[in-house]
């Protein structure tokens, strides 16, 4: 079966301005862009890129007018100019992760419960045959959902959180998660209900991931790193996530 669309293989970045949307890809904005993670100096990307500076002019200078990335005065030389991501980044268009089937809808879809199910399968396996990855909107919408389940949570100590984070993952149908480590934290879940039937080769737990953030920002106010590094979607035996905490407050 022929892929659904005809990108080439260059990784195409999606953001949200104050503009509109804006589609970026150019290997060379990509690679500016992939550098930005904090605030970078013109010098630091003409080095790391192994750019002319002339050219990195050119391109820094279409990233701001179209309103994603932005820049600051340097503090200590007031010639040098700091840019910074400005836009709110969505995803990612991975043509050479292009998806050919959506998943088979195997249940009866009796309940509201198995509708509302599928059509989130469904849904997120209809971005994937397009080569949309949206990871940041689902993670984020994860976070959202988290911190409200860690606004209900009433605990004293460290563990009696894990054993409601287990419960509360039960009862919403999310899968039957197991402590596996505490230093680092790393969670196993099985039964995941994110990514069930979805066989994809790749991680696709972006949601759970999300609420996993947002319970533990809750506890360390602080931020949280969360990686799924196994999931049943690559024919692992279980999403695997390690939590960890990015700077914090609480010990």
């Amino acid at each position: 079966m022929m892929p659904i669309n005809n990108f080439n293989n260059t990784k195409i970045k999606i953001y949200s301005t104050t503009r509109g949307i804006k589609i970026v890809d150019s290997p060379i904005k990509i690679q500016i862009l992939n550098l930005l993670e904090g605030q970078v100096s013109e010098a630091d990307i003409v080095s790391k890129t192994g750019k002319s500076k002339s050219t990195i002019s050119v391109h820094l200078k279409n990233l701001i007018d179209e309103g994603i990335i932005s820049f600051k005065s340097h503090p200590l030389d007031r010639r040098s100019k700091l840019f910074y991501i400005l836009a709110d980044y969505i995803g990612e268009i991975y043509p050479n992760k292009i998806i050919y089937k959506s998943p088979d809808i195997e249940s009866d879809l009796d309940t509201k419960e198995h509708l509302y199910m599928e059509l989130f399968r469904q849904s997120k396996s209809m971005l994937l045959v397009h080569g949309l990855q949206l990871e940041p909107l689902e993670v984020e919408s994860g976070k959202n959902i988290g911190k409200k389940i860690y606004e209900s949570f009433d605990f004293e100590t460290f563990d009696e959180l894990l054993e409601l984070i287990i419960e509360k993952f039960e009862d919403l149908g999310l899968g039957h998660i197991k402590v596996s480590s505490k230093e680092p934290l790393i969670l196993k879940n099985n039964d995941c209900n994110e990514c069930d039937g979805l066989q994809y080769n790749m991680p696709l737990c972006h949601i759970t991931k999300g609420i996993l953030a947002g319970i533990f920002e809750g506890y360390y106010e602080t931020n949280v790193s969360v990686e799924e590094v196994e999931c049943t979607s690559k024919y692992d035996d279980c999403c695997t996530f390690i939590v960890e905490t990015v700077g914090t407050n609480k010990s």
